[in-house]
């Protein structure tokens, strides 16, 4: 059943509490669900439709990395916040975790070079 929130989402519920819940995302599928055998079928099912290749556990997506063992689900960005630093020309600059002291006052440097508006608002536009 499609999710009437969200159009790239389906859920399918079976008896005994069975339950497979997958997310589209252009030719890619990611999914989860309680019973091997429910993903079983429906994979079965897609692939005689579609040619398919099985990938096994997600390691990547839409910018996350996934790692998966016996402690956990973890995910991350530092693969896709080091292709930005690169594409924007910093690989190179240093790590702070604050980069403005609590409370101080700013104002505007009149000496300063203006900076590029149009690289500002791609800069911005990546954290989002």
């Amino acid at each position: 059943m499609k999710c009437s929130h969200e159009h790239t989402l389906f859920v399918k519920n079976e008896s005994g509490g069975k339950l497979l819940i997958v997310s589209r995302y252009m030719d890619d599928l990611i999914y989860t669900e309680n019973d091997v055998t429910v993903f079983e079928t429906f994979k079965h099912s897609i692939k005689g439709k579609f040619a398919m290749t099985d990938l096994g556990n997600m390691r990547y997506f839409l910018g996350v990395e996934v790692k998966q063992d016996d402690q956990g689900i973890f995910i991350g960005q530092s693969k896709y916040a080091t292709k930005i630093l690169t594409r924007l020309g910093m690989e190179n600059c240093n790590m702070v975790y604050s980069p403005i002291v609590i409370g101080r006052k700013l104002v505007k440097d009149e000496t300063e070079k203006a900076v590029d508006a149009i690289k500002y608002k791609q800069m911005v536009g990546c954290l989002m």
